[in-house]
């Protein structure tokens, strides 16, 4: 027996062999129909659902390894992964409903390794007692045959972070020139030029520096005792901010205990530092992704992390909830308005 084949029976020997798959046209004629609709699982990332999905599926990603393994260990269900309470309630609800899962482009059981979101969801499903059919040909081909019946979530996205473009800079002829933003009483939101004017530095008592860049220049390290540490990050729809987000915290716990401030900057302070701003708030607060984003916005108003990066943050705001990272709500953080 293959290797793979090896790990799959080890996974779960009954899982694939039970599953049936359901096909384009007949889905279609289901959500076309009177009767009672399927559930439908997406289990493809957060930013891929966004981007584009099925009328009225769910979006169930555990892409991530944390997520992945805490549901595999039977530490979550899931429930506990869909970002919303509205979906959370239709998946709980365990009425006769038929379950319908899909990926971007799988077309048979066999072709599922156990590493696969696809997998790890049946095999959840599967623990609970609950059965599944898969999308023949994933999202990919549905959409090919059935493009109205698909939908584009990022105008809701967009619109329930302030009605800014997420992803997108903000229009304005200032965005450059932006002064560095004091978020709280120890941390400041900057750029490129903030990180690099010495005098700034100085007068701002800036004792340490978060670059999230993997090339802007450590400036002025060991300088004036500054304390530098990188964050090699784009600004791509394809980065993994979240698996630097520990490191960064850390670094952050360091700045606000020693009684100097620190400087969090990426090119332009707009994605990529704000991002990590908007999750060490959600870690040592109990506000919400949405909360602690438009704490920061009001802060520096050009912020506008990418759509990847939202995705994550949601991610994350998970792994809050379901204890699977724990936050750290002592000492509280002063500075904020926000009751928390």
């Amino acid at each position: 027996m293959a290797a793979s084949n090896l790990a799959r029976a080890a996974s779960n020997p009954n899982l694939l062999d039970s599953v049936r798959t359901i096909g384009p046209e007949e889905l279609a004629e289901r959500l076309a129909g009177m009767q009672k609709q399927p559930i439908m699982l997406d289990c493809r990332s957060f930013i891929d659902y966004n981007l584009n999905h099925i009328n009225g599926a769910l979006n169930v990603s555990c892409s991530d390894r944390f997520s992945k393994k805490r549901l595999q260990q039977g530490k979550a269900s899931l429930a506990d992964l869909v970002p919303n309470k509205e979906g959370r309630d239709i998946l709980m609800n365990r009425l006769s409903r038929e379950i319908i899962v899909y990926d971007e482009s799988t077309s048979e059981p066999e072709q599922i390794q156990p590493s696969q979101p696809l997998h790890v969801v049946l095999d959840s499903l599967f623990k609970e007692g609950r059965q599944a059919a898969i999308l023949k040909g994933g999202l990919k081909e549905f959409k090919e045959q059935h493009e109205s019946l698909c939908a584009n979530s990022l105008r809701k996205v967009s619109s329930a972070f302030g009605g800014v473009p997420v992803g997108e800079e903000c229009e304005t002829p200032d965005i450059d020139s932006e002064p560095p933003s004091l978020v709280l009483p120890f941390m400041y939101l900057g750029n490129e030029r903030d990180a690099a004017d010495i005098r700034t530095l100085l007068r701002l008592n800036i004792g340490y520096i978060l670059n999230v860049t993997s090339h802007i220049p450590l400036h002025h390290e060991g300088f004036c005792g500054i304390k530098y540490k990188r964050l090699p990050a784009t600004d791509s729809q394809h980065q993994n901010l979240l698996q630097y987000f520990e490191e960064a915290f850390e670094f952050i716990d360091e700045a606000r205990s020693s009684g100097r401030n620190l400087l969090i900057h990426c090119q332009a302070g707009v994605s990529r530092s704000a991002t990590i701003a908007i999750g060490y708030i959600m870690k040592h607060t109990r506000m919400t992704m949405m909360d602690a984003y438009k704490f920061v916005k009001n802060k520096r108003t050009v912020i506008s992390p990418n759509l990847n990066f939202m995705g994550q943050l949601v991610e994350y705001e998970t792994a809050l909830n379901i204890g699977l990272t724990p936050r750290v709500l002592y000492p509280r953080l002063r500075g904020l308005e926000t009751s928390v």
